[in-house]
């Protein structure tokens, strides 16, 4: 009997899989036994993606693709031949007061944070209904359920993908696909750099989060293969926050 973690003789689709996470969550599903399309706009992240799925025993093809086009995401689904899994990674921040966000940097923001998202799981849910069902995890961020300075914009996009993600999990369900979400905390990656490199303000955080560390990738990569195999067969519309307890504890400093 198949181990109900397992994912063999199934293709994920990972947007934004030459990023931290999407990289971490490729290589975790290509370790349960599907088959990986990694997606991004740069193919040299995609490439050294797909170097790491090969060398975890797995197997897959890299695309390069901007999501936000609606065409860009069909010529990905086309190349894939298939998609029982979708996971939208794909994502850009933007650190800056509200006051001062120009209205291009609002929109550009929100067509990789929500558009694409719309129209990735939008397009992919169209193909696993025909093939009689699937699996969607949507990456959002605890700024999803709680408000941090100068992450108005990213915060209220990744607001819309949490909403998003309930709404299509309760429209979808009589087609058997499964929609979820995965909310994390403060994890180290290229995107998060800055943060990190801030003593101040990496102290602030790790002072709420009773773990007392940063989330790893593979952390959030972990999770997102759980909600994308047979193990979560009962889960749908749900958002699992991965981020050591921080929004547990109320934000508030430990100690």
């Amino acid at each position: 009997m198949t181990a109900p973690h397992r994912l063999d003789g199934r293709t994920a689709v990972v947007t934004g899989g030459g990023g931290g996470i999407g990289r971490a969550t490729a290589v975790a599903l290509a370790q349960s036994g599907a088959r990986v399309v990694v997606v991004g706009r740069r193919a040299e992240p995609l490439r050294q993606t797909l170097a790491a799925v090969e060398q975890a025993g797995g197997a897959g093809l890299a695309v390069s693709a901007d999501v936000s086009d609606a065409g860009e995401i069909e010529r990905v689904l086309d190349a894939a031949t298939a998609c029982d899994v979708l996971v939208t990674c794909a994502g850009v921040q933007l650190r800056k007061p509200a006051l001062e966000i120009a209205e291009l940097e609002w929109a550009d923001l929100l067509a990789v944070n929500l558009t694409a998202v719309f129209l990735s799981c939008q397009r992919a849910a169209r193909r696993m209904r025909d093939a009689g069902g699937g699996a969607i995890v949507n990456v959002t961020s605890l700024t999803e359920r709680i408000g941090l300075p100068n992450l108005a914009a990213y915060g209220a996009s990744k607001g819309g993908v949490g909403q998003l993600t309930r709404a299509l999990a309760v429209e979808l369900a009589p087609h058997g696909i499964r929609v979820n979400a995965v909310a994390p905390g403060r994890v180290q990656t290229q995107m998060t750099a800055d943060v990190f490199a801030r003593e101040d303000v990496r102290s602030s955080f790790l002072a709420r989060i009773p773990l007392a560390r940063a989330g790893r990738p593979e952390e959030i990569g972990a999770a997102i293969a759980f909600l994308a195999s047979p193990a979560a067969s009962y889960v749908t519309g749900e958002t699992l926050v991965v981020d050591g307890g921080w929004l547990a504890s109320g934000g508030s400093p430990l100690g």
